[in-house]
């Protein structure tokens, strides 16, 4: 009975080749009671035990290691493996062949696979679908808005001219390197990348950051002994890589099942679909990392504002909280979570320019002082006036403090001359206020706040909105009476929108 290999993945003078026998174990580790060392920092001194049972079956067991082991991306305590599965200790892969397997000709050193970079001995014919599939992707992608759908819609086109049995987006997790199906064709064919039948071109294509294709997978020894191949009767197979400036970001899959294989410039094409996607995943990429930093910016100055008055310490938040339970509730502004949001994140951000025996006066304010204090929204509306995106969000912060009968200020609107989202955020600016303590009286109880905002139903407030309150007024009474209420806020403001 042969026995099996364990061979890293990327080859280096310090990474040993594991050998096994049937009926033999072995421990793997940096530290010398390791059977097998493997001199890098992330794995443990012990960190897994591989062996082979009397019939050929090979096992892994972690032995309690810090960062675990990665069957073919996936992490897990133990496993049963078979030649082409991979395994990760820490970050070095290793793969799985049988010990005998002969080495292919003119096949990449590191892996011994047939994959081969397709070559073109003559001029492609040119597809006219292919080449309108193409511009049509490029047009969308230039304006794409909802990424999954754009990914959906660039496999839909590659399988129209690919003509593959099964396709898929992969993307590499950056943060544990493991790869998860994105889009997938057909629907539910894959959940996980350890279920694809040729996982190992996958990581290839990768490792060459090139276009591979394997016209007979029944060719690679490994391939064919891999549990998932046999299953699924794969024959040929195409993967690109998806490369982002810093290198993979993930790949494009298909492959042809039963007894037909892929034309060789079917690649070509694919990868130029892999390139549309990479640059759609890489620029949504950049969207969410500056959206991220923007609302921690937002949070951070709210908190700034906050932090001038112990009264009003957390008041931003609150305020952008209540406001949108009513807007989820409405129906109305699934469009403008965002907007509202940073309106009630920055509603007050105008008070940086009140002084401080105003802000901070404990009586009431004179006539001169309550001037001074209600200019914060018209100082909010020109601090943020130059800043163009938030040009949407402005109506809520200068007119917050606006009366639907139009006594309120600072422009005196009445009634629906108020943007809709100041006069929603109105009431969850007044709720806020009255049910926290102020220098000169203690915080009101929720039920009392509520029976004054219905009071002020048609006075103060837009009667729509009273109405959507008493919709929720529960939902607003948890999120500032329950002992978590400050967790279900923070959960509520990355959820919505």
């Amino acid at each position: 009975m042969p026995g099996l290999r364990l061979a890293p993945v990327n080859l280096a003078p310090s990474l040993p080749v594991i050998d096994l026998a049937p009926g033999e174990s072995k421990t793997v580790g940096r530290g010398h009671q390791a059977d097998v060392l493997v001199d890098d920092p992330s794995l443990s001194r012990l960190h897994a035990r591989v062996s082979i049972d009397d019939t050929g079956q090979l096992a892994i067991d972690d032995l309690g290691s810090t960062n675990g082991i990665f069957i073919n991306g996936t992490e897990q305590l133990s496993a049963y493996l078979v030649p082409g599965d991979t395994v990760r200790f820490g970050r070095i892969e290793y793969i799985v062949s049988l010990a005998d397997a002969p080495a292919v000709p003119d096949a990449p050193v590191v892996s011994q696979t047939i994959l081969r970079r397709v070559s073109m001995t003559e001029a492609p014919k040119v597809d006219r679908l292919a080449l309108e599939a193409l511009l049509a992707t490029s047009r969308e992608m230039m304006a794409f808005q909802d990424l999954p759908a754009l990914l959906e819609r660039v496999l839909d086109r590659l399988a129209a001219i690919v003509k593959p049995d099964r396709a898929a987006i992969l993307l590499v997790d950056s943060q544990t390197g493991a790869m998860t199906p994105r889009a997938v064709r057909p629907s539910g064919a894959y959940s996980s990348v350890s279920e694809f039948a040729s996982s190992t071109v996958v990581r290839e294509a990768l490792s060459a950051r090139d276009a591979f294709i394997v016209h007979d997978i029944r060719m690679d020894p490994r391939l064919q002994q891999a549990a998932s191949v046999m299953l699924a009767g794969v024959r040929s197979v195409i993967c690109v890589p998806l490369l982002g400036r810093s290198g993979p970001i993930g790949a494009l899959y298909a492959d042809k099942l039963g007894v037909e294989q892929f034309a060789p410039e079917l690649a070509e094409y694919a990868s130029a679909f892999a390139g549309h996607a990479a640059a759609a995943l890489e620029t949504a990429q950049l969207y969410e990392d500056r959206a991220r930093h923007f609302r921690a910016t937002l949070e951070a100055f709210a908190r700034a504002i906050d932090a001038r008055d112990r009264y009003t310490a957390g008041h931003s938040e609150r305020v952008a909280a209540y406001s949108m339970v009513l807007a989820r509730h409405s129906g109305k502004y699934t469009e403008e979570f965002e907007t509202i949001r940073r309106a009630a994140l920055l509603h007050d951000i105008g008070k940086v320019g009140v002084p401080d025996r105003v802000l901070l006066k404990e009586g009431s304010l004179d006539p001169h002082e309550r001037a001074l204090m209600e200019a914060h929204v018209t100082i909010g509306h020109d601090m943020l006036e130059p800043l163009p995106f938030l040009g949407a969000s402005l109506p809520a912060v200068r007119g917050h403090h606006e009366r639907w009968d139009g006594m309120g200020y600072p422009d005196r609107l009445a009634g629906t001359e108020i943007h809709a989202h100041a006069r929603l955020m109105a009431v969850a600016d007044s709720y806020d206020a009255m049910t926290s303590a102020r220098p000169y009286r203690n915080a009101l109880p929720a039920k009392e706040a509520a029976r004054r905002l219905r009071v002020d139903r048609g006075k103060q407030f837009d009667p729509e909105m009273i109405d959507l309150f008493e919709a929720v007024e529960q939902e607003f009474a948890a999120l500032h009476e329950e002992p978590d209420a400050a967790a279900m806020r923070a959960e509520l403001l990355r959820s919505v929108g």
